[in-house]
């Protein structure tokens, strides 16, 4: 009889532990899955700040450049005009809730340029040529647009310009590119250009003022 008791006394304490194992595992495992959702939330707004902060850099850049600039260049003696108007792929938008980080690496990758370069002689208005580039893609660190495409006989390689003529270009171009990134300028005046012609190999050189 004593012996009985002795076992369903043993019975008693195992089980008893192994309740207590159960419980102490199931709240250490529960301890464990909200510090990984409070981690990945925590990484999540984290990226999700990052990419909002590289759009709002993307978006300055693409606000103080858009609009219509005009200038001229020179073909031997004979002046040539020439017009480039700048859109955004994504115009401007006012939005009263947090972004979705989808939403905001989607308006990375598209947020870009559009772009119509006219050229014409002016002594001959209807003499105009013309090209759309889409989705062009600025260097937004040097400050700079390549615009090439198969629909342009031309290539031009645009650089940010505060007008100065006795500077280096390129130096210029990227110190106004961090100046709109710092939020120092806002407005860009005009630019310097270098084209290219694809029926012969002179490189002709212009300045684009803004309209």
């Amino acid at each position: 009889m004593k012996s009985n008791l002795l076992i369903l006394f043993l019975l008693a304490i195992a089980l008893t532990s192994c309740g207590n194992g159960e419980d102490a595992l199931k709240e250490q495992t529960n301890i464990q899955t909200q510090e990984a959702i409070k981690a990945d939330n925590e990484n999540r707004e984290m990226w999700s700040a990052r990419l909002a902060g590289d759009l709002s850099k993307r978006r300055s850049f693409i606000s103080a450049i858009e609009g219509e600039f005009e200038g001229q260049f020179l073909v031997k003696e004979s002046s040539y005009m020439i017009r480039l108007m700048i859109t955004s792929t994504i115009p401007d938008y006012e939005i009263n809730r947090t972004r979705t980080i989808a939403e905001l690496e989607y308006e990375l990758q598209n947020l870009n340029l559009n772009i119509q370069i006219m050229q014409w002689n002016p002594e001959a208005q209807r003499s105009a040529v013309g090209c759309v580039l889409e989705n062009v893609k600025p260097d937004f660190k040097k400050g700079i647009l390549n615009l090439i495409s198969e629909n342009c006989s031309n290539t031009y390689r645009m650089f940010l310009s505060n007008n100065d003529d006795e500077v280096n270009i390129k130096a210029e171009s990227q110190n106004i590119a961090n100046s709109i990134r710092d939020g120092k300028i806002d407005f860009v005046r005009s630019f310097k250009g270098i084209l290219r012609s694809s029926t012969n190999a002179e490189i002709y050189n212009f300045s684009l003022s803004r309209n």
